[in-house]
């Protein structure tokens, strides 16, 4: 009798799956619809990510339900990501350098330790724009101007202080030897609205990135000057960059994407998985070039990692709100 009952435990042991086993229903790929929250208005650079996002995961089957995008419109980027943090792990968010850059000069209270770094998708390079007949026709002599008078000229950008557009376009004043606490920068809420003014001439010069002047530029509706890249872009080889001008600026704005606090280590790895496959597909691949991006994916651990070191990067960059303002 005790070896029948030694043998029935034994086999239930083979039979039974371990504890720590998660069911595929149990998934929050499987259990809920997936959510990207957007800040901002349709087509701004946050929601090119998400759109880009969307199109992959649904396309490349790597989903079983459609991919939702959320606008959360009026108000600054921390409307979506506050949104976002009160959500489940099925919500997400697109970050950027401006995670870190609002809450260093006071305008944000959200900190990367608000939130779960997910991933570092990609990185995206800025451009300095000018109108169509600006009487500069490269980057190297809008500073010329700008040294002889800082606050001559009205630069704009969008939508927050402190990004990496303002920053960029400050770091090739810099190094060109102007004063950047002198340039009078004009902040527009949106990038319709700075190249709007732009084309009416109302500023200018504007300081943006690849994927939000895109059209415009292909539009022929502005003119570009300078791009931070380290050589010329395809689709932009007549954009000289600022390294070709006697400025050694080469300086990416990274885009990435960021989830609830309260995630568990699960639901981590789950999207780590997600996102790992959609960065590997070819189609995935073929948005990045079709937008000028430059592919840069790290993982959830990988992404924190990154994150902390930009944040003690732009502590350096930043150096109080009033060098940005």
């Amino acid at each position: 009798m005790k070896k029948v009952m030694l043998t029935l435990f034994i086999c239930s042991l083979c039979i039974t799956p371990p504890f720590h086993e998660k069911k595929e229903e149990d998934s929050i790929m499987h259990r809920k619809p997936l959510s990207i929250v957007v800040s901002g208005v349709p087509d701004g650079g946050f929601d090119q990510t998400a759109q880009v996002m969307k199109s992959v995961l649904e396309q490349e089957k790597l989903v079983n339900q459609p991919v939702k995008i959320l606008y959360q419109r009026g108000g600054t980027v921390d409307k979506g990501w506050t949104y976002m943090m009160e959500r489940d792990a099925n919500y997400i968010s697109l970050n950027s350098s401006l995670l870190l850059s609002r809450n260093l000069l006071g305008s944000s209270h959200v900190t990367m330790n608000d939130v779960t770094p997910l991933a570092i998708l990609a990185e995206e390079w800025q451009v300095v724009a000018v109108p169509t007949h600006s009487r500069f026709s490269n980057g190297r002599e809008l500073l010329k101007t700008l040294k002889k008078s800082p606050d001559s000229l009205k630069i704009g950008f969008a939508p927050d202080f402190g990004n990496d557009d303002q920053i960029s376009f400050a770091r090739a004043a810099e190094m060109a030897d102007i004063d950047p606490y002198r340039i009078q920068f004009l902040k527009f809420d949106s990038a319709d609205d700075l190249f709007q003014a732009l084309i009416d001439q109302k500023i200018d010069a504007a300081t943006t990135t690849i994927t939000e002047v895109r059209h415009d530029y292909e539009k022929k509706r502005l003119k570009l000057i300078a791009t931070t890249t380290d050589q010329r872009l395809e689709g932009f080889e007549d954009v000289p960059t600022w390294k070709e001008q006697g400025i050694p600026l080469v300086f990416s704005h990274w885009r990435g994407v960021m989830g609830p606090k309260q995630m568990n280590q699960h639901e981590v790895r789950e999207w780590d998985q997600l996102l790992q496959k959609m960065t590997q597909t070819k189609a995935w691949k073929e948005q990045l070039k079709q937008k000028g991006w430059t592919s840069r994916y790290m993982n959830s651990k990988e992404a924190k990692g990154f994150m902390e070191e930009q944040l003690m990067r732009y502590e350096e960059l930043i150096q109080g709100e009033q060098a940005i303002k």
